[in-house]
């Protein structure tokens, strides 16, 4: 499975944060024969040179299909290359030894996919065919497939979305999936609670809750303020899930997670789910 960087983990983190999302408009791809979250290491030798490859539909599979050009509409929540990856022949002395296939914003790494393990040694051919160098893009959680599209085409294929200005808390009753999300009471007074897509809104990765940049390793933001629902006027169900929406009613349906604990919502029963700050976490992975 490809990983994200902590480096494009904050920027996902600060585009979420109201803060937009700065990129190159080509990847520089590079062989690596170390890759981790802080950064990874290039191989070198005699004839070697990274590839730059445009973020487009064209050169970046949807997630409905490896070589689809279309907009993301699938559940993979993957994309891959539509193109041929050809890095030449390895020159004298040889490269060394092949383990991962990187994408970089300028000098930073955004994400890596790793690949069976090789030394390159002189007269070797290198080259990845269409659909066989794999990224994906999600939560530590459930991401719906209508965010994964759009940031993946956002992030690899250089596709507009903008972060809603809010984004609002649900709690449901039944368990939602990723292409589906779960019931919500929709009466007794039940409310969607919005959370400002700002600085304010939400604390870094670093987790201290502060205005500042995502500068940590974690790649999980939280709520600055506290959250709550209001209180139930009639008997609700059983809250099992909570999800976020970009709407306050109707819209689209973002990301969810199951509670620990499901709890009945009643008049003079269990408080509605109320998440003090830190509480309710997004980690991006």
């Amino acid at each position: 499975m490809s990983k994200l960087t902590n480096y494009a983990e904050n920027l996902l983190a600060d585009f979420w944060r109201g803060q937009g999302f700065v990129i190159d408009a080509d990847f520089t791809v590079a062989l690596l024969s170390v890759a981790a979250d802080t950064g990874a290491t290039k191989l070198t030798g005699t004839g070697y040179a990274d590839l730059t490859v445009a973020r487009s539909l064209a050169n970046f599979a949807g997630t409905q299909a490896p070589a689809s050009t279309l907009a993301s509409s699938g559940s993979s929540h993957q994309t891959s290359n539509n193109t041929l990856w050809d890095f030449g022949t390895v020159g004298a002395g040889g490269w060394g030894t092949m383990n991962a296939v990187g994408l970089y914003d300028a000098g930073d790494l955004v994400a890596w996919a790793p690949c069976d393990a090789r030394t390159l040694i002189e007269g070797d051919a290198v080259s990845f065919d269409p659909g066989t160098v794999i990224f994906t893009l999600g939560l530590a959680g459930g991401m719906s497939d209508y965010l994964s599209n759009r940031l993946i085409d956002m992030v690899f294929r250089a596709q507009s979305y903008t972060m809603p200005a809010n984004t609002y808390a649900a709690y449901t009753t039944t368990t939602p999936t990723n292409a589906t999300p779960g019931a919500e009471p929709g009466v007794g007074g039940y409310a969607r609670v919005a959370i400002p897509s700002t600085l304010a809104g939400w604390g870094p990765t670093q987790g201290d809750l502060s205005t500042d940049p995502s500068t940590g390793t974690t790649g999980r933001i939280s709520n600055r303020a506290e959250i709550a629902h209001p209180e139930p006027t009639a008997y609700q169900g059983i809250a099992t899930h909570a999800e976020l929406w970009d709407a306050a009613s109707g819209g689209n349906f973002l990301c969810w997670r199951a509670y620990a604990q499901p709890r009945t919502i009643q008049p003079g029963g269990a408080t509605p789910p109320r998440y003090p700050a830190d509480a309710f976490g997004i980690t991006f992975a």
